[in-house]
């Protein structure tokens, strides 16, 4: 099975995974900013519970990256890869055009 990517559909799908990574690390501030006024309030068992439920989010946010970064450097690499066959693939045809 073959894939055509072009190079504006690996722009374009860069700059969505950028704008969507964006809107999640702003989604995740928001709620560390306004969660954090709620945690003031807890005591108990229900603080450490919302404690754990922040080092969770902090993990979150980390995996986010990695998976933003390793989506994003798969989809070049495949591009590139497309590109590299594409020329050798003129290449060879045009040695056989030669021949």
């Amino acid at each position: 099975m073959t894939v055509k990517i072009s190079h504006q559909g690996v722009l374009d799908a860069v700059k969505n995974m950028d704008a969507a990574q964006q809107e999640m690390k702003e989604a995740l501030a928001w709620m560390e900013k306004n969660f954090g006024a709620l945690r003031d309030t807890l005591s108990g068992q229900t603080r450490t519970s919302w404690e754990e439920f922040q080092a969770e989010l902090a993990k979150i946010k980390l995996q986010l990256d990695e998976q933003y970064g390793v989506a994003r450097t798969t989809l070049q690499r495949m591009h590139s890869r497309q590109i590299d066959g594409d020329i050798d693939g003129g290449r060879g045809l045009n040695g056989l055009q030669g021949s």
